[in-house]
């Protein structure tokens, strides 16, 4: 394997990797959209506020399981791209991180004596996402390996029957007895892809592999601070403003709100695929001191970024009502509330530059500056959080909660960007005077 790729050779195999994943999320979210405009048609508000509700409490218990295992995988097959043990040993920490937050959920649920529906419809998508941690370690694995073409053909394949399950639920009639069983559509569909990644990853490994309790022990406490450091920015970016913002808002309300928050997180993910093509890359030419070569890299992706996210504002805020119908119904748009979505198309645009400074200071092992921050993001957040209770309209309460979101997103932007700046200068200098 090439240690020092060129610019060049690496421009491209970063760019069919990214070319690869956004294809194969391009038909995705068009699948997805399909799926929820089924959804969305097939429920009223105060069943669509309930089945959200079902997956912001489920996601929240995903991240805090994720323990940062995902950028560590990939990080590390950077280095040894097929490297059986790794594979194995980081896939059952990962399964068995995942297990035990969702039963504490689980049992959290039934304590708290939630109704049938909710507990129904979580245990479910608890099981999709136990089945999403296990792709997600494969993928990391045919992402080290530029191999993304065959990952992105399993999703695909997954979310094609997701989509078709749905439409038999919904058009068959078989909700009539309880609406959370439309979670068995991510259930399905999830299996499907976790079999096929897992098929394909396993043909490209190689060597030997044994349960090493200490090797796991190790990713563990490398991998936490990642862990934690991805809690606290879900905290102020995503679950904190829809648990307030359910507490200020009534469930029809609440369900409009939900509908374009998810539009606005999902275009989010934009930059996130890039950056994990990048990633292998740019850990390569880290390890072997090329620091010019990496900031020439990451100029490149943060003018990328930049443009996508000025687009996204733009045409987003003038085709809100045309995107809510599109997508979803007219009776989830807000008409009292005009300024929501284009708050939240403007924190998904900083979120690019987040992706890149993140994934660039971890490539740099920069775990526990990130970590001091993300900690100053939260407070800062937090603070306007708590300010939109005091608040006396619901329109000023979601301005109040979007805008600590906004503000947390925007400190980690700045104060990362000129971290990465300095951090690549000072050690290309000591590098040449060595």
């Amino acid at each position: 394997m090439n240690l020092n790729p060129s610019l060049s050779v690496l421009g491209r195999k970063i760019a069919f990797s990214t070319f690869v994943q956004y294809a194969g999320k391009l038909v995705q979210l068009v699948l997805a959209a399909m799926t929820v405009k089924m959804i969305s048609g097939f429920l009223n508000e105060q069943q669509y506020s309930v089945y959200s509700l079902i997956g912001e409490y489920t996601l929240f218990f995903s991240t805090v399981a994720n323990l940062g295992i995902f950028g560590n995988v990939v990080k590390r097959m950077a280095d040894t791209p097929k490297d059986r043990n790794l594979f194995i040993n980081a896939l059952m920490l990962r399964v068995g991180s995942a297990l035990l937050f969702f039963i504490f959920g689980m049992v959290t649920l039934v304590a708290t004596k939630n109704e049938f529906a909710f507990l129904l419809g979580s245990a479910l998508f608890f099981g999709s996402l136990l089945f999403d941690y296990v792709t997600s370690v494969c993928d990391g694995m045919l992402q080290a390996n530029y191999m993304m073409g065959r990952a992105m053909i399993a999703s695909v394949i997954g979310r094609v029957i997701h989509t078709g399950v749905v439409f038999l639920l919904v058009k068959g009639y078989f909700l009539e007895a309880n609406y959370a069983l439309l979670f068995l559509a991510p259930l399905i569909g999830s299996a499907v892809s976790m079999l096929l990644t897992f098929i394909f990853s396993w043909k490209e490994l190689e060597g030997d592999w044994h349960f090493d309790k200490n090797f796991m022990v190790k990713i563990f406490w490398l991998s936490l601070p990642f862990g934690i450091i991805n809690i606290f920015n879900n905290l102020y970016f995503r679950f904190l403003p829809d648990y307030f913002a359910n507490m200020h808002l009534s469930p029809e309300q609440f369900s409009g709100f939900s509908v374009s928050f998810r539009m606005a997180q999902v275009l989010s993910l934009a930059s996130t695929f890039l950056m994990f093509s990048v990633l292998p890359g740019l850990k390569q030419y880290i390890d072997q001191k090329h620091f010019e070569k990496a900031r020439k890299l990451l100029r490149t992706i943060m003018w990328m970024m930049a443009g996508l996210g000025i687009l996204i504002v733009v045409a987003g805020s003038l085709s809100q009502l045309f995107l809510v119908d599109l997508l979803t119904d007219k009776k989830y748009f807000l008409p009292d509330f005009p300024f929501m979505f284009p708050m939240m198309l403007i924190l998904a645009a900083i979120s690019y530059g987040y992706d890149v400074i993140l994934l660039s200071l971890f490539a740099l092992d920069e775990d526990k500056w990130l970590l001091k921050r993300e900690a100053m993001a939260v407070c800062l957040a937090g603070a306007f959080f708590i300010l939109s209770i005091g608040m006396f309209s619901p329109q000023s309460k979601i301005v109040c909660v979007l805008l600590g979101a906004l503000l947390g997103e925007t400190f980690m932007v700045v104060s990362g960007y000129v971290k990465l700046k300095r951090t690549l200068l000072q050690r290309h200098a000591d590098h040449h005077t060595m």
